[in-house]
């Protein structure tokens, strides 16, 4: 039984999360590349100064040399 109940709860954990990853990485709008030096931080202030909640560079589209500062609204 206690077998189980583990199993159970590693599997409920796991949806969780990947529920959780999928939210985070959908943005509202990519205002462009990030350069090396770009950085998150100076992304989520572009992002702000645009009116959203905040921003980060990613990898949006695969094959991409730079990754994109994305934006976007905090959904809750």
């Amino acid at each position: 039984m206690d077998v189980t109940k583990t199993y159970v709860t590693i599997f409920v954990v796991a949806i969780l999360t990947i529920s959780v990853l999928i939210q985070i990485q959908q943005y509202d709008r990519c205002i462009g590349p990030c350069l090396r030096f770009y950085g998150n931080h100076q992304c989520y202030k572009n992002c702000r100064k645009a009116k959203y909640d905040g921003g980060q560079c990613d990898f949006v589209k695969k094959g991409e040399k730079l990754p994109e500062c994305c934006c976007y609204y905090n959904k809750n």
